[in-house]
């Protein structure tokens, strides 16, 4: 009898424990909430700043919590998730506005088994962009809106991060880079998968393609599952309606792509566009028949 109500204390304790560790949870999420409204909204940069620090520490610290991949974090709306298909990690990135013309960027990558890299940005001191192959500690910041898992015939899967930086307050960078890693667990950025020229021509490969644009532009870049291609805007030097800017590059309407193909991702220089003239709309559904009665008979 003693024995069976021993049992029973130590259920309801380890019953207690277990919800109060998801409470933790869900308290530091609201925390982090707070922080992570007022870095991204509020109006000084004294105050941005405060709440980033604040926002990364306990973020930081509750994701390298055990079993924290499990738990959404979905009350985080001022930055980016993106998680693979076989949820095997996820990827968080955030930017902070901490001064005028100057934005910060932040990340982290967690695996299903809660291992966490932080990600130090180093895009502004990197050279050799669409070169070099970066770690998690040198890393091209930015915001990422997309993730793609790519599996070739030959060698390692690796998955293809869509980004964009706030470069400064002329000119804005969109970037595909390349995500791999290692045999041992650890991310990499940087995979000679993008061929820069036509086919016909002599092969140049780079590590990741980098688009740097005028800041008050709209440049799409980004996988079209329709087309089965990266497609993004063309760039041509014009001289931006931003004061002091000086010449900058624009999209001129036209488009450029990359189609995957023998694991390359081959260039497409232009991309056939069809020009109408007028707006396609559906087939009347009476234009053929005889006699159109709209009320019958």
């Amino acid at each position: 009898m003693k024995l069976i109500i021993f049992f029973k204390i130590l259920i309801f304790f380890v019953s207690i424990g277990s919800t109060t560790a998801q409470i933790d949870f869900v308290n530091t999420e609201s925390e982090l909430a707070f922080h992570c409204d007022v870095m991204a909204n509020a109006a000084e940069n004294r105050h941005r700043i405060v709440a980033m620090e604040k926002f990364n520490k306990h973020f930081y610290q509750a994701l390298a919590e055990k079993g924290s991949f499990l738990y959404p974090f979905d009350s985080l709306k001022w930055i980016s998730k993106k998680i693979t298909e076989d949820k095997s990690f996820r990827i968080f990135t955030w930017e902070v506005k901490v001064a005028e013309g100057e934005v910060q960027y932040f990340g982290v990558l967690q695996t299903a088994n809660d291992k966490i890299f932080i990600f130090k940005d180093q895009f502004k001191n990197a050279e050799g962009l669409a070169e070099e192959e970066f770690s998690h500690e040198n890393w091209l910041g930015a915001v990422y809106y997309n993730l793609m898992e790519i599996k070739p015939a030959k060698g390692e899967k690796y998955y293809l991060l869509f980004g964009v930086n706030r470069w400064n307050r002329y000119e804005n960078v969109k970037l595909v880079d390349v995500l791999f890693f290692t045999k041992e667990g650890i991310p990499y950025f940087g995979k000679p998968v993008f061929k820069r020229t036509e086919k016909d021509k002599s092969v140049v490969v780079s590590n990741r393609l980098v688009f740097k644009y005028a800041a008050d532009g709209i440049m799409t870049v980004n996988y079209n599952p329709g087309m089965e291609m990266i497609v993004f805007d063309n760039l041509i030097v014009k001289m931006s309606r931003i004061p002091g800017q000086g010449e900058t590059l624009v999209p001129d309407g036209s488009y450029v792509g990359y189609v995957w193909e023998n694991d390359i991702w081959n260039r497409i220089d232009k991309i056939a566009t069809e020009v109408m003239d007028e707006a396609p709309r559906p087939q009347p559904i009476l234009d053929k028949r005889k006699g159109k009665k709209i009320f019958g008979n």
